[in-house]
C-alpha cells in the first residue's frame, strides 16, 4: 500500500510490513540454520517495550490511523476478497467518494474497521474475550450474508479457542509458539464457513494483545504461504512484532 495516502496523519511514513525486507532485530535473531535466537530477540523486544512505556502519556495514544485501513485491506485481500486501496479509502471517507462504492462492500470495510477499534479498546482495558463477541464479529463482517447457525461442534471449538486466547502461556517464547500454532490451525481447518481468514486474523490480534504485544499486518501479496506453516509464521510474527514496535516508537 505504499504510495497511497490513507486517512490519518503522515500515513506514508508507516510501513507495517517493512520488516519483510530483511532488517530489524528479528532478522538478526535467526541463525544460519533458520532457528530463532530467542535470547537476542527477547532482549531487543524488552528494550523497545520499556522505551514505548516511557514515551507513552498517562493515557495511551491510539494506534496510528493508517493501521485500521491497512489491516482491513490486507486481511480482505488475504481472504481473496476483490478490494482495492481506493475502495478502502472511499469507504472510510465522506461525501460522494463514499457513496460511489457498492453499499455492502463499503459497509463490510467500515464494520471491520469498527471491530478493530473495539478489539484495541478491549485489549487496553484488559477484557477477556467472549465467544458471543466473536460471533458478533462474524455476523457483522458478513453484512447479512451469514445466516446459518454454527453447528454445536463448531461452537464448542470456538469456546475452546477463546479459552486458549484468554489464558496464554506466561513465558513469551511459549506464548508466541502457541499463537502461531493456533493461527495455522484456524486457517488449515476453518472455524466458520465464510470469512474464516478475516475472523482468524482478528483472533490473532486479540491473542497477541493478551500477552502485551502490538498488532501486526501481513503482506497480502507475499505472506500467504507463511500463514499455513507454523515455523514460517512464527519467524514472520517476530519480524512484524519487531517492526510494529519501531513504528509505534516513531509515532510518539
Amino acid at each position: 500500500m505504499s504510495g497511497q495516502r490513507l486517512p490519518g496523519k503522515a500515513i506514508e511514513r508507516f510501513d507495517w510490513q517493512g520488516a519483510g525486507n530483511g532488517g530489524g532485530a528479528a532478522a538478526r535473531s535467526v541463525n544460519g540454520n533458520g532457528a530463532v535466537e530467542w535470547g537476542s530477540w527477547l532482549r531487543s523486544l524488552e528494550r523497545k517495550r520499556r522505551l514505548l512505556v516511557r514515551a507513552e502519556p498517562p493515557r495511551p495514544r491510539p494506534l496510528p490511523a493508517d493501521f485500521f485501513a491497512r489491516a482491513t485491506y490486507s486481511s480482505f485481500r488475504l481472504d481473496r476478497i476483490d478490494i482495492t486501496q481506493h475502495e478502502v479509502i472511499a469507504s472510510l471517507s465522506g461525501g460522494h467518494q463514499r457513496q460511489s462504492l457498492r453499499s455492502r462492500a463499503a459497509q463490510r470495510i467500515r464494520n471491520h474497521v469498527s471491530i478493530l477499534h473495539h478489539v484495541e479498546s478491549s485489549i487496553r482495558l484488559g477484557e477477556s474475550l467472549k465467544s458471543p463477541v466473536v460471533m458478533r464479529w462474524y455476523t457483522t463482517i458478513g453484512c447479512g450474508l451469514v445466516t446459518a447457525r454454527l453447528a454445536d461442534a463448531a461452537i464448542d471449538r470456538l469456546d475452546h479457542v477463546v479459552r486458549q486466547i484468554n489464558s496464554p502461556q506466561l513465558r513469551l517464547q511459549a506464548a508466541l509458539a502457541d499463537i502461531a500454532r493456533l493461527h495455522v490451525q484456524l486457517l488449515s481447518d476453518p472455524l466458520v464457513p465464510s470469512f474464516n481468514g478475516i475472523l482468524a486474523r482478528l483472533l490473532l490480534r486479540y491473542h497477541l494483545g493478551r500477552v502485551g504485544l502490538p498488532p501486526v499486518i501481513f503482506d497480502s501479496d507475499g505472506d500467504a504461504p507463511a500463514l499455513l506453516d507454523e515455523h514460517m509464521l512464527l519467524r514472520r510474527l517476530l519480524e512484524l512484532i519487531d517492526n510494529s514496535y519501531d513504528l509505534l516508537l516513531r509515532a510518539q
